[in-house]
């Protein structure tokens, strides 16, 4: 089957959550047999058409260059599914995007639409206000527009869908490449470089340090934590380098996505603390498919986040995670002072978590998912 993904907004290679899922997405796909070409956006001193990983990427800019011009691409796909003749076209959604559905639905080509982000308006949403503004509501009536084009749907939670589109939105969960995030990539000189004492804990975070990611209430746990010596804190992503403030630890930075399967595996608990409360998206539900989360496991850590769904469902309290509040400092210093004290404990959590997400949340099997909804809508 020829796909024409459209990620149109992604840097890859890149250092965030949208390029890896670019990225393994294509991977995957290519892997099972399919043939990839991925829209992608242009970056100064990258060729416009390149072939990588067996997939031909193809890096396109449009005029005004802001992200909510995205949908000015729509010629260049045009242009594109005339050229390619793909059997299907997938794109990843975003609110000013729609180039790949609304042009492959004025070619005739089938469309699977990726929603990774609310394509309806949670309660007190500045966009809803907006839309009201100008009564016609065209925001609302194009992202409607673009659900009702697609063919078919994927999403982590269907609730962040219109209600009339649900009926063909599959739920499909974001993974982690188990084969290169694994537990034997752990490192002993990486922890050295560090300065981890030996015996202690290093307790990684990994992020985009968005507000509602929990950047905050980790560094408050850190602080608490800063006199006892069981305890060394590695945050990833983000601006900040150096060793911790106020905490025993250090601060890495952004790094790039090849370099965080030896980075993770060389710790030994994962930490996802998030305070849902900034973010009023999260009143639809949890539809964050946590790709960190995913990572962790496939290294084999035991993880500290919310007992919350669909995360509970995703590492289960007792199985794979210790639960803690949402927000709650105090809750992760307790949740990481009980991983301490029981050695066993962290041991049975990472391997359940190890082997559920091999069993359940690979990049592998999230392709599988779209393999059999891209074959379905390409019949």
């Amino acid at each position: 089957m020829r796909v024409l993904y459209v990620a149109s907004d992604q840097v890859v290679p890149g250092r965030t959550g949208g390029s890896v899922h670019v990225l393994e997405v294509a991977r995957g796909l290519r892997a099972r047999g399919h043939e990839l070409e991925v829209v992608i956006h242009a970056e100064p001193g990258r060729p416009v058409e390149q072939t990588f990983d067996d997939v031909r990427w193809r890096r396109i800019s449009w005029s005004p260059p802001s992200r909510y011009c995205r949908f000015r691409a729509r010629p260049q796909i045009a242009a594109l599914i005339r050229e390619r003749r793909p059997d299907v076209v997938m794109e990843r959604y975003y609110n000013f995007g729609g180039e790949g559905v609304l042009a492959a639905a004025e070619a005739g080509v089938p469309s699977l639409l990726e929603v990774n982000a609310p394509a309806i308006d949670h309660p007190g949403s500045w966009k809803a206000r907006l839309d009201a503004a100008l009564l016609v509501r065209p925001m609302r009536r194009y992202r409607e527009q673009l659900c009702r084009s697609a063919a078919a749907l994927v999403a982590p939670l269907v609730e962040i869908v219109p209600a009339a589109v649900r009926a063909k939105t599959e739920r499909v969960a974001w993974g982690a490449n188990v084969e290169l995030f694994h537990p034997s990539r752990r490192n002993a000189a990486l922890r050295a470089e560090w300065g981890i004492p030996h015996g202690a804990l290093a307790i990684v975070f990994s992020s985009s340090f968005r507000p509602w990611h929990g950047a905050h209430v980790l560094r408050a746990a850190a602080q608490a934590l800063s006199a006892d010596a069981r305890f060394f804190f590695v945050l990833v992503g983000g601006e900040g380098r150096g060793a911790g403030q106020g905490f025993r630890g250090l601060e890495l930075g952004s790094l790039a996505y090849e370099r965080m399967p030896e980075l993770l595996a060389s710790c030994d608990i994962g930490v996802a603390p998030y305070d849902t409360r900034r973010l009023g998206q999260l009143e639809l539900g949890f539809f964050w498919s946590p790709l960190k989360i995913f990572e962790y496991m496939a290294c084999g850590l035991p993880i500290v986040t919310l007992a919350r769904s669909p995360l509970d469902d995703l590492v289960r309290p007792d199985r794979e995670s210790v639960s803690m509040r949402d927000g709650d400092a105090a809750s992760l210093v307790s949740a990481l002072q009980r991983l301490a004290e029981d050695p066993a404990l962290r041991m049975r959590l990472g391997a359940s978590a190890r082997a559920r997400v091999v069993e359940h949340y690979s990049w592998a099997r999230h392709c599988e998912q779209l393999e059999r909804v891209l074959l379905g809508i390409a019949a």
